[in-house]
């Protein structure tokens, strides 16, 4: 990694921090040059303006989710059990790589400035993994043939629906241990409810 490399990295680590401890309207560009231990002269040689910062976070953390996560189908596992562990590995990605905390705040800033929604949706909370992993088991026979679109929008809003805006909205905490496993099991088991083939063992 070149020092400029190194700098851009230190500088992105410092703004996710920022922007989660103060939002993005109270973030202090200052405060990110001297966290990262950069001018401000490098600090805006690399981001010209604080939006730009904030949206290349949030496209840096999704960019390395999709290089690192992936489903492949595997045909000698139930939909059931592989569905409950996608969505284990899902619940870490929101959880531990993105974090409420930081959700939270994209969430207010998108409220505030939807156009900033409208030219970043395409990058963030991709669900490409998921999606290729229901096209997979349509593939196989062994999902109901849907609209795919459709199909991951109806995944994603029972995830959410449970795991990310109670959480985002102050309404429940991080959810862990057996009231996780049950949160995860309703997701799974509506979906695959609906969708999944009849002569498929639940597990």
């Amino acid at each position: 990694m070149t020092r400029s490399e190194r700098k851009r990295l230190a500088i992105i680590e410092a703004a996710k921090e920022e922007f989660i401890q103060h939002g993005f309207i109270a973030a202090n560009m200052d405060r990110v040059s001297a966290t990262a231990e950069v001018s401000k002269r490098t600090l805006y040689r690399h981001f010209e303006s604080k939006e730009c910062l904030f949206e290349s976070v949030l496209t840096i953390i999704q960019q390395s989710v999709d290089s690192h996560v992936q489903y492949p189908f595997d045909e000698k596992r139930s939909l059931h059990e592989q569905l409950t562990d996608i969505t284990y590995q899902e619940v870490d990605v929101l959880y531990n790589t993105y974090g409420i905390d930081l959700s939270r705040t994209i969430v207010m800033e998108f409220l505030r400035q939807p156009e900033m929604a409208q030219n970043l949706i395409t990058t963030l909370y991709s669900t490409k993994a998921v999606t290729q992993w229901f096209k997979a088991a349509m593939e196989a026979g062994k999902l109901k043939h849907t609209d795919l679109k459709t199909l991951t929008n109806i995944y994603v809003s029972l995830f959410q629906g449970l795991l990310f805006w109670p959480q985002v909205m102050h309404l429940a905490p991080t959810f862990d241990g057996k009231i996780l496993e049950e949160k995860i099991e309703t997701v799974v088991s509506v979906l695959l409810a609906s969708y999944g083939q009849a002569n498929q063992p639940a597990a």
